[in-house]
């Protein structure tokens, strides 16, 4: 057939028939599980080599201070990322760092059968030097809000969270902001640093319901121009049921006009797994989701 060369976003381009192509891909790639033959500097990553790209070129634009990533497993992507981290010169104080989380330690199930076969001659992510000084790893359910207030530490921990002054905005410093029954006064909340990066990849959960609750805890925390990725959002497709797809597209309808756009663009090889979200701008603070899904709930309790 004819080239084409094209100065705009290649999911334009295809047909319905082209689309329905990459769907009967989508659909090998599951059945013959082909997302455990991915590799990274020796470590298995199960991910498409086309997302990879993706995932690297967000990277490397936005810098992040910290990326937020749920979904462990035996480390493969968090390693990707420490990695990337590591060779991108971001010109800010400290070291960038991922937070990871997983209801099992890698080192738990890197020997076992769950999900992929082992990879005999793939190294141990979680032993090398940059996981070492870039990852962090919380152990728990993504979706509870135990796990959710560990996160929340550690990223006022490493200076990506603040006490601000609810009346004059100005930061407040932990020692001088009042704690009373573990929890900050009325007077102060906590909040985003806006000069940091935030990057979150959600890949724990791919039901409804569990996602949706990770979309409401760690989406919010997304700095302004960054990126949400969720992944495997094809998967709505495959199961013939409400999955990741329905999980986002409910998240979305709680936030305010313009504030996540969907970034076809990004998807330079016309083809991906996931989606990929840039929060265009911040109008709400973190805790606005949590609060309309609880409003939500109550409303439809009370009908």
């Amino acid at each position: 057939g004819t080239k084409m060369l094209v100065n705009f976003s290649s999911m334009e381009l295809l047909e319905d028939d082209e689309i329905a192509t990459l769907d009967a891909y989508d659909a090998l790639f599951e059945k013959y599980s082909l997302f455990c033959n991915g590799r990274w500097l020796g470590a298995q990553v199960l991910q498409d080599s086309q997302d990879l790209m993706y995932l690297q070129h967000i990277t490397f634009m936005k810098k992040p201070d910290v990326i937020i990533e749920t979904g462990t497993y035996k480390g493969g992507l968090t390693y990707f990322f420490a990695s990337m981290l590591d060779w991108i010169d971001s010109g800010k104080e400290g070291p960038a760092q991922i937070i990871s989380v997983d209801v099992h330690n890698p080192d738990l199930v890197w020997a076992a059968n769950w999900f992929c076969p082992v990879c005999v001659d793939c190294i141990r992510p979680y032993t090398t030097d940059v996981w070492n000084r870039r990852v962090r790893f919380v152990q728990g359910h993504a979706d509870t809000e135990a796990v959710y207030n560990q996160m929340l530490n550690h990223l006022y921990d490493i200076g990506i969270m603040r006490f601000v002054d609810q009346a004059t905005g100005e930061v407040r410093d932990g020692p001088d902001v009042e704690v009373v029954d573990g929890q900050p006064s009325a007077a102060v909340s906590l909040a985003v640093d806006p000069q940091k990066t935030v990057l979150v990849n959600l890949d724990a959960n791919h039901e409804f319901d569990g996602l949706l609750k990770e979309l409401l805890f760690y989406a919010p925390l997304v700095s302004e121009n960054s990126y949400l990725v969720v992944q495997d959002t094809k998967l709505d497709k495959i199961w013939g049921t409400a999955g990741p797809t329905a999980a986002l597209n409910r998240f979305l309808s709680m936030a305010p006009e313009g504030e996540f756009v969907v970034e076809h663009e990004l998807k330079f090889h016309a083809y991906s797994q996931h989606t990929y979200l840039r929060r265009a701008k911040v109008t709400v603070p973190y805790t606005h989701f949590l609060e309309t899904m609880i409003a939500l709930t109550r409303a439809h309790k009370n009908t």
